[in-house]
């Protein structure tokens, strides 16, 4: 069995976009967020169980829903939360092995997914590598 490269290391900060307050008015799309964020984390904790086709049907889910908040907040950070959830759904489960260990993209949104859906602390922060 080979060792998967770079595996989805979990441990950055949570932003404030996927956050679920409601004291703001701003909060209204705040659990749209915490269901986006739900969802990526159940799809990055698939990826690192090397269930590649749970991991592509979990960004399946959060795209209409990246899509849908991005609508309601056209900030960068918005954009880039769709741009990445669409580049893990749309991976077919025989290239996520290969992207993880040489593509720049991957690389990426792995940055971007981890950046505003993990918080920092989790306590499975640094899971196994995956092996295939």
């Amino acid at each position: 069995m080979r060792m998967l490269g770079p595996a989805l290391v979990i441990g950055l900060a949570l932003t404030a976009g996927c956050s679920s307050s409601t004291d703001s008015p701003e909060a209204t799309a705040a659990p749209v967020a915490t269901d986006i964020c739900t969802e990526v984390r159940a799809g990055i904790d698939a990826f690192n169980l090397g269930d590649y086709t749970e991991t592509i049907d979990r960004f399946r889910v959060a795209v209409p829903l990246a899509v849908e908040q991005a609508k309601d907040d056209d900030s960068k950070k918005a954009t880039e939360l769709v741009e990445a959830v669409k580049y893990y759904a749309d991976l077919s489960p025989e290239e996520y092995p290969e992207a993880a260990r040489s593509s720049a993209d991957f690389a990426k949104y792995k940055s971007i997914t981890l950046g505003q859906c993990v918080p920092v602390g989790q306590p499975d922060a640094e899971p196994p590598p995956v092996t295939t």
